[in-house]
């Protein structure tokens, strides 16, 4: 676009403020509608079960540079309800812990459900034609400071080198996407991510430190469609991107999916063709088996979200009128199985 139409479409939007949720979207990422609100916010909380403490704070506190927090001391009747909305063993100990970026209020926390034994593992690599949950990503302005951070504290890069992308907006200027994919405890990835040349980062940034985060979290499947029919109806999020991704050896689809007017806490999904997946464990992506196993939402109304997800044919795994701990606080939730047998819990505050 030429910049006397730029400057002709400004004008334009500035007499009538309505045109201006019509008007063509530069970034793909951004809200469709800015003003809107969906039945479900952003991606709460993501929940990781282990029995290795140390290993996923020396990834996420001291590498990621998030705030660790707990034991969280939970009574026996919120800790048997919790068992029960995740289906844990009742013989199963396990203690929670949380993960959280204070300065940064949009970022999703991490759950961390430490158990007393090892159980069996979601996955068995850190391969992206693996199906399953796969990590989260970090967003920053300077990828190289957090690469070399990270790598000096023992841990490995995905990759020989920071990845980097030419991507285009939907104008059709350039940037470039860097990253860095590192390999943490339970084969999960962290994603330092950053979008350059004047892009707005995929989540929000601490005005200190210029790191965020997490932003979203990724999954690949082996069918696309039934997770992002889950999402849309059930879950009222709305695709932003939904494309095939061939910067890698090995092309695979990719969808970026967000609960309406957010900036952050997104969805991301990948898929292969058959003949590129590889086999993972057969593990149920669900507590009580280990690493990333739980998803976590708010919402406005749940009795809505449960109504809308038995009219989609979802899976209702249990309904708790009231839940009172101190990870989401006090809260009426459901409990969902997506798709792929991924355990969604959706939240009320009470």
């Amino acid at each position: 676009m030429k910049r006397r139409d730029l400057m002709a479409a400004a004008a334009l939007l500035a007499a009538h403020p309505a045109l201006a949720q019509t008007a063509p979207v530069v970034d793909h990422i951004m809200p469709k509608d800015p003003s809107a609100t969906g039945l479900t916010g952003p991606l709460h909380t993501v929940t990781i079960i282990t029995p290795d403490l140390p290993g996923l704070a020396k990834l996420y506190r001291d590498g990621m540079g998030l705030a660790l927090t707990g034991p969280l001391n939970i009574d026996a009747a919120a800790k048997r309800a919790l068992s029960a909305a995740w289906g844990m063993p009742a013989d199963l100990g396990w203690a929670m812990h949380m993960l959280r970026r204070p300065n940064v209020p949009a970022a999703t926390q991490i759950r961390v459900i430490v158990t007393d034994r090892p159980t069996p593992a979601i996955r068995q690599s850190w391969s992206r034609q693996e199906p399953g949950p796969y990590g989260m990503g970090f967003p920053n302005d300077d990828v190289a400071a957090w690469d070399k951070h990270v790598l000096g504290l023992g841990f490995t890069r995905a990759t020989p080198e920071i990845e980097r992308f030419p991507l285009k907006r939907a104008d059709g200027a350039g940037y470039e996407v860097q990253e860095a994919t590192f390999n943490g405890p339970e084969f999960l990835r962290a994603i330092a991510i950053s979008r350059r040349d004047g892009m707005a980062q995929v989540g929000d940034v601490d005005p200190v430190t210029k790191r965020g985060g997490p932003a979203y979290a990724t999954q690949v499947l082996t069918a696309m469609e039934p997770m992002v029919n889950f999402l849309v109806n059930v879950m009222d999020y709305e695709v932003r991107t939904d494309r095939m991704w061939r910067a890698y050896e090995v092309p695979f689809r990719f969808a970026t999916l967000y609960a309406k007017g957010a900036k952050n806490g997104h969805i991301a999904l990948a898929q292969y063709e058959p003949k590129d997946t590889i086999a993972g464990t057969g593990a149920v992506p669900a507590p009580p088996n280990r690493g990333m196993a739980i998803w976590s939402f708010e919402t406005r109304d749940v009795a809505q979200v449960e109504t809308r997800a038995k009219a989609h044919g979802t899976t209702v795994v249990g309904r708790h009128d009231r839940i009172d701990a101190a990870d989401l606080g006090p809260r009426r939730a459901v409990m969902l199985k997506a798709p792929n047998g991924f355990l969604v819990e959706v939240f009320e505050k009470a």
